[in-house]
């Protein structure tokens, strides 16, 4: 796709989704301010949904350097985001020194378990970017009403119009060393669990 063209997607995209923003409903708890130095943690099939939620918050978001990464990356500089190419795979080096750099003025934000899965996985990366930045990782869980589920690896999540979304951000996680790291990802699993039983359940 020609840069012309990747320009009017990324143009478009965002008009459509501030548009369907504008249809939703919701019910966000324990929501931190904008530029809260942190790292948001959320399940890279909640992206589109949490995009919504934080439009024009001025948040750091590592989206993958890849082509299907730049349909990602073009509408969200329209919304209001900062982004940082790269992943594990690719540029993760380069990625996770501006990141760092970017922390000590904005909220950061990442999927551990994308771009590209396996569903649940979460990657090193997201402790490692906490430890070296110096900040906690906030997990963040989201629930749609009404959605249509795409057929992708992570079951990716499209609100209908005029849904309800319920949002929720758990308490900071903090990872003071390398030797914590284990025990952080099983805090974060957790709160991922009690997190998405709330919302589901009320």
């Amino acid at each position: 796709m020609n840069r012309l063209l990747m320009k009017i997607e990324a143009r478009c995209g965002a008009w459509l989704l501030r548009l369907l923003n504008a249809t939703l409903k919701w019910d966000v708890q324990n929501q931190p301010p904008n530029g809260h130095t942190c790292v948001y943690a959320f399940w890279h099939r909640n992206l589109l949904l949490l995009a919504m939620q934080r439009m024009f918050s001025n948040a750091v978001v590592m989206v993958s350097s890849s082509q299907d990464g730049e349909l990602i990356a073009g509408p969200l500089k329209y919304l209001g985001y900062k982004t940082v190419r790269g992943s594990t795979t690719r540029h993760g080096s380069q990625a996770l020194k501006q990141m760092i750099r970017l922390a000590k003025n904005h909220s950061l934000a990442i999927t551990p378990d994308g771009p590209k899965g396996p569903v649940g996985m979460i990657q090193p990366g997201l402790f490692q970017l906490a430890l070296l930045a110096r900040v906690p990782i906030i997990p963040i869980v989201a629930h749609a009403e009404r959605e249509w589920v795409l057929n992708s690896w992570d079951r990716f999540r499209v609100p209908k119009p005029f849904s309800r979304i319920k949002v929720s951000y758990g308490d900071p996680i903090s990872v003071p060393s390398r030797e914590e790291f284990a025990a952080a990802e099983s805090q974060l699993r957790q709160a991922f669990r009690e997190l998405e039983s709330l919302l589901i359940n009320n």
